[in-house]
């Protein structure tokens, strides 16, 4: 069977637990290697990355089990021949990195097939550089990408200069296996900090010890897409990413902490890795600050009741354990002590960790991820994408200032106000949950209005006058509704009960006075519509409009009636002339309701073409005429009470 040019044919049999590319297309791992019953020769059991790639079972062939794989249908059973006839085993990434980079000295240079830059281009080109966002894989999030002009000379070819001030490379699928030669390694990427090596053949965590002693000056590592063996909770037991523990020996001893106290992030998305595996990387990682572990399928949080009862229990514990105590004591998946050992180990594992990100995985209960409240000093916890459907806040995230819930399954207020809880809370995404898809508008100013210290929402900076208004508007809301419902005390208790910044909103700003006088039962339609009369011109006409009704809405309702551009309108709203009310122009808000204008029955719409100056000068009549309503009133008022003196003072004489 023909194997892909560059790969190696060696007659060497594979490892147990190495990667491979097969049929020059499809990585797999070696978790098989020996006799198969009722067969002649050698075979080796493959557990392809990619099931439909050409897996047939789960590791068991003719009722006896010969390995585990992590999805039933991605185990094959080749025999050996033909194994090393289809297999490349991957090279060294000093090789890689002086073949698509060359050395300092000028040396090398041919880049790999599809990857190459043309370095034709001007030196200068190489300053201009553009920052993009582009949506994540299932939208419910953003990633910055530097797009950088390529550079002309040897060793320019994708190493750039990292934000930090160092350099950083590039080797995305180029069949990284070993670490090769540390001396070539830094001729080819001197003063390295941020490697990406994603979709490589990258199989145990040696790997990254070895690398990190070779390229000291390291912080960022990208291996998302490899399938390494990670070190287990249980000292001296590595278990492969998605396997379980199943297939590899135990016996690879940790690396030593002096070579890995530089890593500082670490990406491993779409590895197949369990969070007991990364709590055990934690703790190889003194100094880790970023941990990714997107789309790994990670369903749950706890921990093996081994690694509980091992976990250390000095004084550094106990002080974490303490401090994560009121985070973790409503745990349902380990209560009592064994949650705050839980706490305790986490705490130990992650001293410094900043940025958690889980996004894109299978976590369905916030009871699972209660004891991350006991990471000192996490500030960024990234949850889109998973099942979670509510948010219960039981304590601890003492430095949390970032919390993303993209296109999860929250469909209730009562999560959006637990995020009032957390103390430092400053941060969120909420964006395609049930809650919020289907009025994002009016969603938006109650979450700014439900969470106080919020200063940015779904990637958007929440200004000083959006928050009065979110906040103006949701107690108008919520006092319409006790309103409506003043008679009945239970209605009226629940209604309080659903909106607990109420009585904090009503100390900022005042009790306001409801919109519309209180509705009888069953007159809740007429409560939620507003009879308009609506001017152009020498034109009226009456309707009626509901109060949730957006002003871009409204202008495409007044396009359809008036024949005027929806761009080209200007919208007076006038209240009814005994409310002593004052005219709004409500032009510029699309996303305003009806409602958060006080919109009832007898308020004027007067709409003109969208003139600045005739605007204004609408808006000054409007106001004048007001004016001289009111104090027309008051004068009529004020003749009413010294008519009521005079008689009063003929009848005490």
């Amino acid at each position: 069977m023909a194997v892909s040019e560059g790969c190696s044919s060696s007659s060497a049999a594979p490892a147990v637990g190495s990667r491979v590319i097969l049929f020059g297309k499809h990585r797999a791992t070696v978790r098989f290697l020996g006799a198969v019953e009722g067969q002649a020769g050698q075979w080796v059991g493959i557990e392809y990355d990619d099931p439909s790639a050409g897996g047939k079972h789960d590791g068991s062939h003719a009722g006896r089990r010969y390995f585990h794989t992590a999805h039933p249908t991605a185990g094959s059973l080749v025999k050996l021949a033909k194994f090393l006839e289809a297999a490349d085993p991957g090279r060294s990434l000093a090789a890689a990195a002086h073949e698509r980079y060359g050395s300092e000295n000028g040396a090398s240079g041919s880049a790999d097939a599809g990857s190459s830059i043309d370095s034709s281009s001007s030196a200068q080109q190489l300053q201009q550089q553009k920052h993009v966002l582009l949506p994540t894989a299932l939208g419910s999030g953003q990633i910055a990408v530097e797009l950088v002009a390529p550079a002309a000379g040897p060793g320019a070819a994708a190493r750039r200069q990292s934000a930090g001030g160092g350099m950083a490379a590039a080797l995305v699928a180029h069949r990284v296996s070993s670490v090769g030669n540390s001396a070539d390694l830094r001729t080819a990427l001197p003063s390295l900090t941020e490697l990406d090596l994603s979709d490589n053949l990258v199989a145990s965590w040696q790997f990254v010890a070895q690398l990190a002693a070779a390229l000291p000056e390291l912080h960022t590592l990208n291996l998302s897409g490899n399938r390494l063996a990670l070190p287990g909770l249980e000292e001296g037991h590595a278990s492969p990413a998605g396997s379980g523990g199943a297939g590899v020996p135990a016996g690879l001893a940790p690396p030593a902490e002096a070579s890995l106290a530089g890593l500082r992030c670490l990406v491993l998305n779409g590895c197949g890795v369990g969070w007991p595996q990364a709590v055990a990387v934690g703790r190889q990682l003194p100094n880790l600050r970023e941990l990714h572990l997107c789309g790994n399928g990670i369903s749950s949080l706890a921990l093996p009741v081994a690694a509980l009862q091992g976990a250390p229990e000095g004084a550094a514990c106990a002080q974490a354990a303490g401090a994560a105590g009121a985070a973790s004591s409503k745990q349902a998946a380990s209560p009592g002590p064994a949650s705050s050992t839980a706490a305790a180990l986490l705490a130990a594992a992650f001293p410094r960790l900043q940025l958690l990100d889980l996004d894109e995985n299978e976590l369905s209960s916030w009871a699972e991820l209660a004891t991350l409240g006991a990471l000192p000093a996490l500030r960024t916890l990234l949850l889109s994408g998973n099942r979670l459907a509510a948010v219960e806040y039981t304590g601890g995230f003492a430095s949390l200032r970032c919390l993303l819930l993209g296109g999860c399954r929250l469909d209730s207020w009562a999560s959006v106000d637990q995020l009032d809880l957390f103390p430092a809370l400053e941060e969120a995404r909420l964006s395609d949950n049930p809650l919020t898809a289907a009025s994002p508008s009016s969603a938006r100013y109650q979450c700014i209005a439900r969470v106080s210290r919020l200063t940015t929402l779904n990637a958007s900076t929440v200004s000083a006058a959006e928050r009065w208004d979110s906040e103006v508007n949701y107690l108008r809301q919520v006092t319409d509704e006790l309103a409506g419902d003043g008679a009945d005390e239970a209605a009226r208790a629940a209604i309080l009960a659903a909106n607990p910044r109420f009585p904090a909103l009503t100390q900022k700003y005042g009790e306001l006075t409801p919109a519309a006088p209180r509705a009888s039962a069953g007159t809740a339609l007429a409560s939620s519509t507003a009879q308009l009369t609506i001017c152009h011109g020498a034109k009226e006409l009456q309707k009626k409009l509901p109060v949730s009704l957006t002003v871009g809405k409204l202008k495409l309702v007044l396009e359809r009636l008036l024949r005027i551009k929806a761009a080209q309108q200007a919208l007076l709203l006038v209240p009814p002339a005994d409310s002593g009310g004052q005219p709004e122009d409500i032009t510029d808000d699309d996303s305003k309701e009806l409602r958060y204008y006080d919109a009832c029955d007898g308020c004027r719409l007067e709409v003109s073409t969208a003139d600045p100056a005739a605007r204004a000068a609408a808006l000054a009549a409007a106001k004048a005429a007001a004016a001289a309503a009111h104090a027309a009133r008051m004068e009529q008022h004020e003749k009413q009470i010294q008519q009521f003196r005079a008689v009063e003072q003929r009848l005490m004489t």
